[in-house]
């Protein structure tokens, strides 16, 4: 089954497109994030080794999945600003990620118990 995915336009390697080109392809759009700073509440930032995969949706807005090391996490992709805003959440916590038009990224990760909130900062790309 053929399933249309979203490549951004004029944008370096990233997913968010308030105009993006819609093509007809197989398979979803993936995007991936890497991180090299974690800030974990109101401690120094220190060094990170930290990646996911994001299942981008096929328009904007639309439903997306963060693949994560504890498993998926679903949510809602949108363009505001020319920012994309990922907001999902799963048993573990809710997660908020922001990408700028040439991929920089912030990864927000708040958790319930106990109550903390981890800040991450690198970069997300299109893969496919």
């Amino acid at each position: 089954m053929m399933r249309k995915r979203i490549l951004a336009l004029g944008l370096t390697g990233c997913a968010a497109a308030a105009s993006a080109d819609i093509i007809e392809e197989q398979g979803a759009a993936l995007m991936s994030c890497s991180y090299t700073v974690e800030c974990l509440e109101e401690e120094a930032c220190t060094f990170a080794q930290f990646g996911h995969d994001v299942d981008l949706p096929q328009q904007m807005p639309g439903d997306v999945v963060l693949d994560l090391g504890t498993g998926p996490a679903n949510g809602t992709a949108r363009v505001i600003n020319g920012l994309l805003v990922i907001n999902a959440s799963d048993t573990h916590g809710s997660y908020l990620l922001s990408q700028t038009p040439d991929g920089i990224a912030k990864l927000s990760v708040q958790f319930a118990e106990p109550l903390m909130v981890v800040t991450y900062h690198g970069a997300c790309v299109v893969t496919e």
